[in-house]
């Protein structure tokens, strides 16, 4: 079974929360029109957020973290919250693999069914995503990048035997905690910090477990910029690939955002992907 692990902000940090929730709304409604329905959901919170969703493959993971200050304590902040969504999932599932997502990130609805059709491997402790979209919702473009893992966090599948073993040292089966201070003192702080918390060091750590990620070239996330949320200020040029029907539909985005894409714009959206592709190709021949 695969499982989505979803940190959520605390309520204090930021200065519009209907918002923040209404993005994970969004989120959620993505994973809930999957076309296999073999997968949960487990998110970290400091409360509950009101959404109009009820699902029994959602489930709310409550601890009360404090509000973060500064960088180091934000990637903290998301790395207990999902280390308790992850003993949660654990106690009621043991999934296969986590599948660690943001907030507030689009997943494609054929994701779940592409995830089983790979080959199960033991030496192999997951799966990152080498393409994806970056999606500007306010200006209604998509542009399609290679590299993806290096942009955004929603593009990390790993083995739940091997996270959890070195999340808790190996002694998750006799660990029931409850507190952000229980969770600091009982797990690694790397796994925290470094790979639950952030996402660019992910690949070179599994690789020094004897458990290296495979690739996955079909996009099957996006990585939502713009939001009036987002840490980076990314932004999309001129250019934006087909915002058609049927990518709208495969992301779940409401169908009245489409808007014909000119021949120039899917032109400079093409360009700027191949040189993605270029770039991420001389990366991976260094790493």
């Amino acid at each position: 079974m695969i499982a989505f692990v979803i940190a959520f902000r605390h309520p204090d940090s930021t200065k519009d929360y209907n918002h923040v929730v209404q993005l994970l709304e969004a989120t959620l409604k993505s994973l809930l029109n999957q076309t296999n329905s073999e997968f949960k959901v487990y998110i970290g919170c400091n409360v509950e957020p009101k959404l109009d969703i009820y699902d029994p493959r959602v489930r709310f993971c409550t601890i009360d973290c404090p509000l973060p200050k500064n960088r180091k304590e934000v990637l903290f902040d998301k790395g207990v919250k999902r280390a308790f969504a992850i003993q949660t999932a654990n106690a009621e599932n043991i999934p296969d693999y986590f599948f660690l997502l943001d907030a507030d990130d689009l997943v494609s609805n054929d994701c779940i069914e592409y995830l089983y059709q790979q080959e199960r491997n033991d030496s192999i402790g997951g799966y990152w995503l080498e393409r994806g979209y970056l999606l500007d919702m306010f200006n209604r473009k998509a542009q399609e990048k290679y590299g993806f893992n290096r942009y955004c966090g929603s593009s990390l599948i790993l083995s739940g035997k091997v996270l959890t073993n070195a999340l808790f040292f190996g002694a998750s089966e006799s660990l029931k905690m409850t507190t952000h201070t229980e969770f600091l003192n009982a797990c690694d702080p790397y796994v925290l910090e470094q790979v639950l918390g952030d996402h660019i060091a992910v690949r070179r750590f599994m690789a020094s477990l004897n458990y290296p990620l495979q690739k996955i070239v079909r996009p099957l996330t996006c990585w939502k910029i713009n939001t009036g949320e987002n840490e980076s200020k990314t932004k999309i040029p001129f250019g934006s690939r087909r915002m058609s029907i049927e990518f709208l539909e495969r992301f779940s985005i409401s169908t009245n955002t489409a808007r014909s894409t000119s021949i120039f714009e899917i032109l400079a959206e093409r360009i700027r992907f191949v040189k993605s592709w270029i770039a991420s190709t001389q990366a991976n021949l260094k790493s």
